[in-house]
């Protein structure tokens, strides 16, 4: 029924010294496309050259969004700014022979020249674009991450307002969301066109005492994951992470669904929190549902 919503393709609470954010405008300042590229590698001996190498398997690439949550200046240094995204845009592309079908090991096996036991080795690599289309290397492990609540803090240098945390919405008040749906994301150097709408709160939905999620009926599709849920304050009330799948194409595969799922505002706060200690303790931390332990 619950479906994330990263796109795949082979292909004022916390922050620093920064205004409220109001209008559209500005809102788009703060957003983010996190762009991931994730190389997979076959190593082992080959059967050709009689050595032990690696080869490149595939490229996998995919998309989702964020917001700046907190910004830092350090003194004679570039900004220090931590994004808002989706734990499963974070995580990591661990793989294993035993993940791919029969077609890919007889081409491992065939075409690349390895019959012996091989090891798979991913490298994954993320940037922040902004609307502007300019790129910022993201630091390699994000400081907080909430399998549970799908929530995660990353830190890039970029240098943008950021948005502020707000209060739990009423029933019904109208909300806003601003996303990358489907990789749409159109930058320039005026700042570009980003999807920008507008929806309402219709209450949480609870799983179990451990999954608690906000509804919205705000529109999303693959891409949107992580995308801000803020009032007409600008502020961040929620964070999009997963649709109602029953809404998706069993065909096509193809999910652009009115029901949206979100982290709650209090989910949103406790893992900028979380994120903000991490960095003044100088250790990343995971939080596994109830439990925060060390990474």
């Amino acid at each position: 029924m619950i479906k994330k919503i990263f796109l795949l393709m082979l292909v004022g609470l916390i922050g620093g010294c920064t205004n409220l954010v109001k209008n559209p405008t500005d809102i788009k300042k703060s957003f983010v496309q996190i762009r991931k590229s994730v190389e997979v590698q076959v190593c082992g001996e080959n059967d050709f050259s009689k050595t032990n190498e690696c080869k490149n398997l595939m490229t996998l690439r995919s998309t989702g969004s964020g917001s700046v949550v907190w910004n830092e200046y350090y003194l004679g240094s570039s900004p220090r700014t931590l994004i808002l995204t989706a734990e499963h845009v974070c995580a990591s592309e661990e793989m294993k022979f035993e993940d791919f079908d029969v077609s890919a090991h007889m081409h491992i096996k065939n075409k690349m020249g390895f019959s012996k036991k091989v090891e798979i080795i991913t490298k994954p690599k993320m940037v922040a674009v902004n609307s502007e289309g300019i790129s910022f290397p993201i630091r390699k492990r994000p400081w907080a991450t909430n399998v549970h609540t799908d929530t995660c803090v990353l830190e890039t240098s970029m240098n943008a307002p950021i948005l502020n945390i707000g209060t739990k919405p009423e029933y019904g008040e109208s909300v806003l969301n601003i996303a990358a749906p489907n990789g749409i994301y159109f930058t320039n150097k005026s700042g570009g066109g980003v999807f920008y709408t507008e929806g309402f709160y219709n209450g949480e939905f609870v799983m179990d005492t451990n999954k608690i999620f906000s509804m919205y009926n705000i529109v999303a599709a693959p891409g949107s994951s992580g995308s801000p849920v803020l009032n007409q304050n600008g502020d961040i009330i929620g964070m999009v992470h997963s649709i109602d799948s029953r809404y998706c194409n069993l065909i096509t595969s193809q999910c652009n669904s009115p029901v949206t799922y979100s982290a709650t505002v209090e989910q949103v706060e406790a893992t900028i929190k979380a994120a903000l200690a991490a960095i003044k303790r100088g250790d990343a931390i995971r939080f596994d549902y109830s439990r925060i332990k060390s990474q």
